[in-house]
């Protein structure tokens, strides 16, 4: 009795593994760029309930980064927004004006960097400059910060008052320029009519 247990179960097993194998097939393709800098990638896997994005480097897996539900669209689950030497911006969007959430991870632990909720603004690859948000709706006590990539050093600044009094604020604001002294952003209001540009010392 105890042979043909086994070879049941054995059966068993070898048909979800390889429906497990399989179940990616009637999904569409993960198109977003998964190639990273210094030989790394993301992987999009899926099983019968969820997708996953995996950070390796060869065949080695250095973290689960994000999971949803099996057939959720793929900007929820998450896309590289930003490649650096040793980091990488990974985004969430969710559409309908909603902010761009993001994750600074270091390539080598897999660890996020960032507090949960840190919304996008803009990014900078060549002067490694990544601009956010540390709250998703941000109010007039809030500040953008200004993470530099190169010294993994940040240094807050305040929004530009003439957003607050509209939707969608952090969607109404560009990076446009950085130097090592200065940035500045484009930002737009009065529902989509005027456009400023501000300049900040670094």
């Amino acid at each position: 009795m105890r042979p043909l247990y086994i070879f049941i179960v054995t059966l068993i097993i070898g048909f979800s593994s390889n429906a497990q194998t399989n179940s990616s097939d009637d999904l569409e393709p993960y198109d977003y760029d998964t190639t990273l800098i210094g030989g790394y990638k993301i992987s999009f896997q899926a099983d019968d309930s969820l997708q996953y994005l995996y950070l390796k480097k060869g065949n080695k897996i250095i973290t689960e980064l994000a999971s949803t539900s099996r057939g959720m669209l793929y900007k929820n689950l998450g896309y590289v927004g930003a490649d650096f030497n040793g980091y990488f911006v990974l985004v969430h969007s969710f559409g309908s004006g909603n902010p761009h959430y993001i994750e600074l991870i270091q390539k080598k632990t897999g660890d996020n960097l960032l507090k949960d909720g840190v919304a996008w603004i803009g990014v900078d690859t060549i002067k490694q400059i990544l601009l956010f948000s540390k709250n998703d709706v941000p109010n007039e006590t809030d500040k953008m910060t200004l993470f530099d990539i190169r010294t993994m050093k940040q240094k807050d600044y305040p929004f530009p008052k003439e957003i607050f009094d509209e939707p969608e604020k952090l969607n109404r604001i560009e990076l446009i320029n950085v130097t090592d002294k200065t940035f500045t952003i484009k930002y737009t209001y009065k529902d989509w009519t005027i456009t400023k540009k501000k300049t900040y010392s670094r």
